[in-house]
C-alpha cells in the first residue's frame, strides 16, 4: 500500500487524510498532551510545600514523585498499548483523560502517604492509556517521513504543559495553597474527555504501511515479534536512558529552593519558564530538523537523540554546579532545549522498528521502560542518593546532597546513544536503506 492509496482508503472509510484532518487531529492529540504533561508536571512544583506539610523525606518524595506514579503507568501502559491495537483508540484516549483528571484533583485531598500514594497510583493508570494510542493513531494519520515531525509536535505541545505547569502552579500555589492546585489542574480535563469522542475520529490502521494493517495477533505471538527483536530491546534501554533527564525535572525546583534560596513563586517565573521554553522549543525543533534531515538519511531519526544525549548531559551538569542563579537558569534552558532536539524522534524510532498490528504495545513497552526507568527510578535515585549522601556525610546539607544525586544520575542520558546506535546498526540488517 503506497501513500497515496492509503489516503484514498482514509477518504473512503471516513478517517481523516492529510490535507482534511489530519493537522486537527494532531492538534487535538497535542491538546489531551497538554493535559497530560500539566497533571504530571503539578508534582514537582508542589514537592516542597508537600514535604513541609506532611513530614516526608526525600526518599519517601521521591517515591511518590516517581514510582507512584510510574510504576502503574508502566503497568497499565503495556495493557492499554494492548487494548489499543484491539480496539477503539479514541474511547481508549478519552476515559484515561477522564481517569487522571479526576486522580489530579484527588491528589489534593490527601492526608497521608497512603492516600497521597493511591492517588498518584492511579493518575498513572490513567495516563497510560494516552502516549500508545496517540502514537499509534499519529502512525495512521502521517506517511512514514512525516512521523518524526508529528511526533515530535504531540511532544512538543504537551512540553507546553509543562511549561504552564511549573509557571501558573507556582503562582497559584502561594495564594490558594497546594491542595487546590491539584484541583484547578485536575477538574477541566473532565470537560474534554467528554468533547474527544464528538471531534476525533478513528482512522484505518496501517494506511500508510506496505500491505496495510493485518490482524492484531494473540499475546504470545506479539511479544514473541516484538522482544525478539534486537532493535526493539535496544531502544527499550536508550529512549528511557535518554528520558532520564525529564524524571530529573521532578527535583529541579527542589534544587532551585534549597540551593539558590529561591521561592515557589520566583522559580515559576523564571526557572520553570526557563525549563518550559527549553523543552517546548527544542522539541518543535527537533521536530523541523528530524524533517529536513530524515529527508537526506533516515538513519537520522535514530542519531539525532543520540548526539542531543550526549550534548545536553554535560549541560546539565554544568546546570548543577554554577553558583550563579542567572547563568544556572539559563544553562537550564540551554540543556532542555538540546535534550528536547531528540525527543520525537527518539520516540519515532520506535514506530520505524515495529509493524502497525503490535505498534501501539511496542509503544507500551517503551512506556514501560521509560516509566520504570526514567520517570520512577530516577526520581527515586535521587531521592535515595541524597538522603544517603546527607546520613553518611557526604554532603553538608540538603542542597549540597541534592546537588550530588542530581549530577550522579546523569550518566544514563550520556550513554544513551551507544543504543540508539546498536538499534540502528540492527534495523540496518532488514532495511538497507537507512
Amino acid at each position: 500500500m503506497t501513500a497515496s492509496d492509503g489516503v484514498a482508503a482514509a477518504r473512503s472509510e471516513g478517517g481523516p487524510t492529510i490535507a482534511q484532518g489530519a493537522g486537527l487531529a494532531l492538534a487535538l492529540l497535542g491538546l489531551i498532551n497538554l493535559f497530560n504533561y500539566m497533571d504530571r508536571v503539578l508534582f514537582s512544583v508542589l514537592l516542597e510545600p508537600i514535604k513541609a506539610e506532611l513530614g516526608f523525606s526525600d526518599a519517601r518524595m521521591g517515591l511518590l514523585g516517581g514510582f507512584a506514579f510510574a510504576l502503574f503507568y508502566a503497568v497499565f501502559g503495556l495493557a492499554m498499548g494492548r487494548l489499543a491495537d484491539r480496539t477503539n483508540r479514541v474511547r481508549v484516549i478519552a476515559v484515561s483523560l477522564a481517569l487522571w483528571s479526576l486522580a489530579t484533583a484527588a491528589c489534593g485531598l490527601a492526608r497521608s502517604f497512603i492516600g497521597l500514594f493511591a492517588a498518584r497510583m492511579t493518575v498513572g493508570v490513567g495516563e497510560a492509556g494516552c502516549v500508545p494510542s496517540a502514537h499509534s493513531l499519529i502512525g495512521d494519520l502521517f506517511p512514514p517521513e512525516r512521523r518524526a515531525w508529528a511526533v515530535s509536535v504531540f511532544t512538543g505541545i504537551g512540553s507546553l504543559g509543562s511549561m504552564i505547569g511549573l509557571v501558573v502552579a507556582a503562582a497559584l500555589v502561594a495564594e490558594h495553597g497546594w491542595r487546590m492546585v491539584f484541583f484547578y489542574f485536575g477538574l477541566p480535563g473532565l470537560a474534554l474527555a467528554l468533547v474527544i469522542p464528538l471531534v476525533l475520529r478513528e482512522p484505518p490502521r496501517g494506511r500508510f504501511d506496505r500491505g496495510g494493517a493485518t490482524r492484531p495477533p494473540a499475546l504470545k505471538p506479539a511479544l514473541a515479534d516484538l522482544l525478539g527483536s534486537a532493535a526493539v530491546i535496544h531502544l527499550l534501554i536508550a529512549i528511557p536512558f535518554y528520558y532520564v533527564t525529564v524524571g530529573l525535572a521532578t527535583w529541579i525546583p527542589a534544587f532551585f529552593q534549597r540551593v539558590h534560596g529561591v521561592g515557589i513563586a520566583d522559580f515559576g517565573r523564571s526557572g520553570g519558564l526557563a525549563l518550559g521554553l527549553g523543552v517546548l522549543i527544542g522539541t518543535f525543533a527537533g521536530g523541523w530538523l528530524a524533517n529536513r534531515l530524515i529527508r537526506r538519511a533516515r538513519s537520522w531519526e535514530f542519531r539525532l537523540p543520540a548526539l542531543a544525549g550526549l550534548v545536553s548531559a554535560p549541560l546539565f551538569a554544568a546546570t548543577f554546579l554554577v553558583g550563579d542563579t542567572g547563568l544556572a537558569y539559563g544553562l537550564l534552558f540551554l540543556a532542555f532545549l538540546v535534550s528536547g532536539l531528540g525527543m520525537g524522534p527518539s520516540m519515532s524510532c520506535m514506530q520505524v522498528v515495529a509493524g502497525p498490528h503490535v505498534r501501539a504495545t511496542a509503544i507500551a513497552f517503551m512506556v514501560f521502560a521509560t516509566s520504570i526507568i526514567s520517570y520512577g527510578g530516577a526520581p527515586a535515585l535521587v531521592g535515595l542518593i541524597s538522603d544517603l549522601s546527607l546520613a553518611h556525610g557526604l554532603a553538608a546539607d540538603g542542597g549540597a546532597s541534592l546537588r550530588l544525586a542530581l549530577i550522579v544520575t546523569l550518566l544514563p542520558p550520556l550513554i544513551s546513544g551507544l543504543f540508539f546506535q546498536a538499534a540502528l546498526n540492527r534495523r540496518r540488517r532488514i532495511d538497507p536503506e537507512l
